[in-house]
């Protein structure tokens, strides 16, 4: 089951969020409005239809690369640790956070476009869970479940206003998602960045392992020839 993982965006927009997918082929997509994610189904894929696509969107890879058509521009590119948990996850130290909702999507927005910037959009929160902290009327924290593949359930935007940090919410939200994952019958996961060493420290504590490092893109759309 594992080896799911490995193309993680391509396996969940073909099985458990088919619903979210856009594109034809070799390539998919999630819908612009709910993630910008593409992926194709093999290394080295020739996208021959790539109407799903906007000419100068920016859109992500994870994994799994293309052969990037003429015009197309690489922006950015970063290693990304996937680590997924291994045993039980850590028993509750804190109350359960609040789930979110349609009435916290600006709140949600806000704090993610703050210090999660550019991968959560106004429907992400439609793929999954999403729960938070509040202080003094403020989103302090949150984090949701993300991609959905057969056996597994990414936990996804973690983050913490810079007012808030130090105060252990990162720890109860993951742990929250942990549980209510494996309850569901399905493995946690998670992606951090590889140069994130602070990041991927707190998910070992939290019982997470690393499973494998994956490369991650930022491509420009150039117009159609």
């Amino acid at each position: 089951m594992r080896d799911a993982l490995a193309n993680p965006m391509w396996t969940s927009l073909s099985t458990r969020h088919a619903g979210f997918a856009l594109g034809s082929g070799a390539l998919k997509r999630f819908m612009p409005d709910v993630a910008p994610f593409c992926a194709v189904e093999h290394a080295g894929a020739v996208l021959d239809d790539t109407s799903c696509l906007q000419a100068g969107e920016t859109v992500y890879f994870l994994g799994t690369l293309p052969q990037l058509p003429a015009g197309w521009t690489v922006e950015g590119e970063y290693a990304i640790l996937q680590m997924v948990a291994a045993g039980a996850p850590p028993s509750a130290a804190w109350p359960d956070a609040s789930v979110l909702g349609p009435a916290d999507i600006a709140d949600m927005l806000a704090l993610t476009t703050l210090v999660y910037p550019e991968f959560f959009r106004a429907r992400t929160a439609a793929l999954g869970t999403y729960i938070g902290c509040r202080a003094h009327g403020q989103l302090a924290a949150m984090a949701g479940q993300r991609l959905a593949l057969p056996g597994y359930r990414e936990i996804s935007a973690v983050c913490t206003h810079p007012a808030h940090r130090g105060q252990g919410h990162a720890g109860r939200l993951i742990g929250q998602l942990a549980r209510a994952i494996v309850a569901d019958g399905d493995v946690p996961f998670l992606h951090v960045s590889a140069a994130n060493e602070r990041a991927w420290k707190l998910y070992q504590d939290l019982g997470f392992v690393a499973s494998r490092e994956l490369p991650f893109i930022k491509v420009r759309i150039g117009a159609a020839p």
